[in-house]
């Protein structure tokens, strides 16, 4: 009999991210609890076009959607969450989000109230301590969720390190990606596709196109990027998204031909962009303010490139390089000269492409993500 798994988390209001639950129901009798469609743009698209039911009749699960009240990802609760704890036993509850986000804490509270004999776990990316007065009030929150909590699984090294600092015992930590991607829809391009797909795209068909797509913002290394291949000058630039930099690279295209600005598309179109690619390059740096401390927590656009067969690189920044697993494909954060020598390195070899999408049928499939996950959930259960 398959244990019984209460799985919190607004990540599966999106269609794409399902696929994991999917997977994940191979191994338990699965609830998954998640957000109500809401209304607002995600990289300046409507919510809804990342979020439909078309999956309903093959769920191996129970997806249950409830209203959230709370402005942002880290200060909503659920409405309804006490009556679905009251539903059923569960063997597992597990929410995912950081340790101070509010509903963790209202599960938290819910299940020792209503499912007492369940244990509690928490996914979480946090990877960076903060400074100031909000590292001092998030210490003790810390300390609180790893004494309330059986098990973490942290999205990476530095998150697993984190919770460890703050008294998690190793042993009751895994790291491990909290998505995996789906091989159906993103594969390699042969030659004659890759040319249709630029075409569909408005990009050269036989140029050497470096791509990036995401957030357009500063932190994601844009301009380092712009700088490498304008040193480059053989090379072609697409770049999809939406954010705060899109005004400044529509600037920089005005006397850069070979730069092409791409809007944002809903995720099932977004291998569609990775495989007319020679190299995408996820270039981010860290940013260490009291408005905004972050850096890189997984980069999963990383793991849908090299499922493309798409010749990857990344900045030293965060998880990046524990993500791509090759040395040679991670260049210094913030280093141009030295992003534009791995991009000429792939020029001249692309072989690392084969290994990188080796390793992502290895460790990043759906399939791959929901073993690791049930393996380790399964052994705290027998513990």
């Amino acid at each position: 009999m398959r244990p019984a798994l209460l799985l919190i988390g607004h990540t599966y209001a999106a269609l794409e991210n399902r696929k994991k639950l999917q997977a994940l129901a191979a191994y338990f009798d699965l609830v998954c609890v998640t957000s109500t469609p809401e209304q607002h743009l995600i990289l300046g698209r409507p919510s809804s076009d990342y979020d439909n039911d078309s999956d309903a009749p093959s769920r191996g699960y129970q997806l249950i959607r409830l209203p959230r009240s709370g402005q942002t990802s880290t200060t909503f609760r659920y409405s309804g969450l006490a009556t679905v704890m009251r539903s059923r036993p569960f063997d597992v509850v597990l929410v995912e989000n950081e340790p101070w986000a509010l509903v963790c804490w209202q599960a938290r509270l819910l299940k020792s109230l209503l499912q007492p004999r369940a244990l509690f776990g928490e996914f979480t990316w946090e990877n960076v301590e903060r400074p100031g007065w909000k590292g001092c009030v998030l210490a003790p929150v810390y300390r609180a969720m790893t004494a309330t909590t059986d098990f973490i699984i942290a999205g990476n090294q530095a998150a697993s390190q984190l919770v460890q600092r703050r008294g998690a015992r190793a042993h009751k930590v895994l790291v491990a990606p909290q998505l995996g991607v789906d091989l159906d829809n993103h594969r390699s391009a042969s030659s004659a596709e890759r040319a249709a797909l630029r075409q569909d795209c408005g990009l050269p068909a036989e140029a050497f196109i470096v791509g990036y797509c995401g957030r357009l913002t500063e932190e994601k290394g844009l301009i380092e990027l712009l700088q490498a291949c304008d040193a480059l000058q053989t090379v072609h630039l697409a770049v999809l998204g939406s954010g705060r930099l899109e005004s400044w690279l529509k600037d920089q295209q005005q006397t850069r031909p070979w730069l092409h600005l791409l809007p944002s598309r809903p995720h099932f179109e977004i291998p569609a962009f990775l495989r007319c690619l020679n190299v995408f390059v996820l270039a981010s740096k860290p940013v260490r303010t009291m408005q905004l401390c972050w850096e890189e927590q997984f980069g999963h656009v990383l793991i849908e490139a090299m499922a493309c067969g798409v010749a990857t690189l990344g900045s030293s920044s965060g998880a990046i390089p524990e993500v791509i697993g090759h040395e040679e494909a991670v260049f210094p954060q913030g280093d141009a000269t030295a992003l534009a020598s791995r991009i000429r390195g792939v020029m001249q070899d692309p072989a690392i492409a084969q290994s990188q999408l080796d390793r992502t049928r290895r460790l990043y499939t759906n399939d791959a993500v929901a073993a690791q996950w049930a393996a380790f959930i399964q052994h705290q259960l027998a513990a």
